[in-house]
């Protein structure tokens, strides 16, 4: 273990104290996964649409998955290229400050900010995952892919566990998705990765640190967050594609936190998706607030 880790089951015991100490003795603690299924279902079945979702308590291990099955990432994979950044900077093999250069060759539409940019500009890795991450930018991504290669990023991604993710396309290949070559996750894994960033397993603490800081930074809010109380700290990433609508974080309720992924298909509107996936979040919220 190298001087930047911690115990994981330390860091349990501490963050459990914590939350006990600041909420008078009440705490998250192991509740009933069938009750959390019904209340799940209970909204789905009024919506249209394929629809999956995680949800893990960290502080006790105990874990609900309904239909998670490999699914189109959207931007979801991010969140691995990312993993991917800060192992080779906590290595010693990536400098942070490096930079990568955006040519007219690499510009491509989508979300993000550097496609409104010149050619020609340099920008540091960590800028650059940055973006990927709190703006969803494209650019920024197939920059970090180019620069690490996608048997890295895929090779992080066995590392870490996710057997249902894979890497296999840049970020607007229209051309490989209609190959069939489509960047895939499921809830469990998306979820189980926020949980390693959570508890510092996925890399170290001084990167896991970080790569959290940065999903607290998302900028797009309409899903997760949406009814949540706005105080509520949530660090999370957010993805779309036509008829898919996902959103994962790491929700810090005022009793503990929580981890959720909601990922969706066949939807027959965005903002339906959008909503359904807010509503959700706002159903597991109010169910783990209820502390007896």
């Amino acid at each position: 273990m190298s001087d930047t880790q911690v115990n994981p089951l330390l860091f349990l015991i501490t963050t459990v104290i914590f939350y006990f100490k600041i909420n008078e003795g009440k705490v998250i603690m192991n509740k009933d996964n069938a009750a959390l299924e019904s209340r799940i279902e209970a909204v789905l079945k009024k919506e249209s649409g394929i629809f999956a979702v995680a949800v893990f308590n960290p502080l006790t291990g105990q874990e609900l998955s309904i239909n998670s099955r490999p699914m189109r990432s959207a931007s979801l994979i991010k969140l691995f290229i990312m993993a991917e950044a800060f192992a080779r900077i906590s290595e010693g093999t990536l400098n942070a400050d490096a930079t990568l250069a955006f040519t007219e060759s690499h510009r491509v539409g989508g979300a993000g900010i550097l496609q409104n940019l010149p050619a020609g500009t340099h920008h540091s890795i960590l800028t650059l995952v940055e973006l990927m991450i709190t703006e969803s930018d494209n650019i920024a991504t197939n920059l970090l892919i180019e620069h690490f290669g996608s048997e890295a990023i895929n090779a992080r991604i066995r590392k870490m566990g996710c057997a249902d993710s894979r890497l296999c396309r840049q970020m607007m290949d229209f051309d490989a998705a209609a190959e069939g070559r489509e960047n895939m996750t499921s809830v469990r894994d998306t979820a189980r990765a926020l949980q390693q960033i959570f508890l510092n397993q996925c890399v170290d603490i001084t990167a896991d640190c970080a790569m959290r800081e940065i999903l607290g930074r998302q900028t797009d809010r309409c899903k997760i967050p949406l009814h949540l109380p706005p105080d509520t700290i949530c660090q999370h990433k957010t993805g779309e594609l036509p008829g898919a609508e996902h959103d994962a974080g790491i929700v810090y309720s005022p009793f503990g936190p929580y981890i959720v992924a909601i990922m969706s298909d066949n939807l027959p509107d965005p903002e339906q998706g959008r909503q359904v996936v807010a509503k959700l979040s706002r159903e597991i919220y109010d169910f783990f607030i209820d502390v007896e």
